[in-house]
């Protein structure tokens, strides 16, 4: 099986005083689309940087894929609490492909939730016990550090914003392992 785990780095264009913030995805520009397809023969992590996104290398980026992981991502409601992510729908908007459509989808955090684990991505890492290189790093961070690598066009500033949302790709697989652990730790034993 292949399996691709997939994170989005965006700039709000928004009015920051809608309460909608999350939700407002068309007011979301995607500046970096961090993609891990990982199979029996591979491992391959490519990265599309804000001109070099498309729905064309995007759909390149996943060709062959049997599953796409993510944590908050779906666009199709989930049956917990009936509520959609963040990082499909905003792909939805931007690009005209809605992933979970298109290909089978693992939402984490939905998953989590069943679980008893709460919070976002870092907070269910810790609860996991999940260590960051990076752990001051947040979404906040990353959308401050875009903003300042656009006015600036410093390199360590993209750089910086590349190694967190590889992390946070890298990660999703670690929650899935970590997951998987603990269902398989508390499965009723057979003989």
């Amino acid at each position: 099986m292949t399996i691709a785990y997939l994170d989005i780095e965006t700039d709000y264009t928004g009015r920051f005083s809608d309460k909608r913030l999350f939700k407002d995805h068309a007011n979301h520009r995607i500046t970096v689309i961090g993609v891990r397809v990982v199979d029996r023969t591979k491992d391959v992590f490519l990265q599309l940087v804000c001109e070099n996104i498309s729905k064309h290398a995007l759909l390149n980026a996943l060709n062959g894929t049997d599953l796409i992981v993510t944590f908050n991502g779906r666009s199709i409601p989930d049956r917990f609490k009936l509520s959609t992510g963040f990082d499909f729908p905003v792909i939805a908007s931007q690009l005209g492909v809605v992933l979970d459509r298109d290909f089978q989808h693992l939402d984490l955090c939905p998953l989590c939730w069943r679980h008893g684990l709460w919070g976002g991505q870092k907070a269910i890492e810790r609860s996991l016990r999940l260590k960051r290189n990076l752990p001051r790093r947040n979404g906040d961070w990353a959308a401050i550090t875009w903003k300042k690598y656009e006015a600036t066009r410093d390199e360590n500033l993209l750089k910086a914003l590349l190694e967190y949302n590889r992390e946070d790709v890298f990660m999703l697989r670690r929650i899935q392992e970590a997951l998987e652990k603990c269902l398989r730790s508390s499965a009723p034993k057979t003989k």
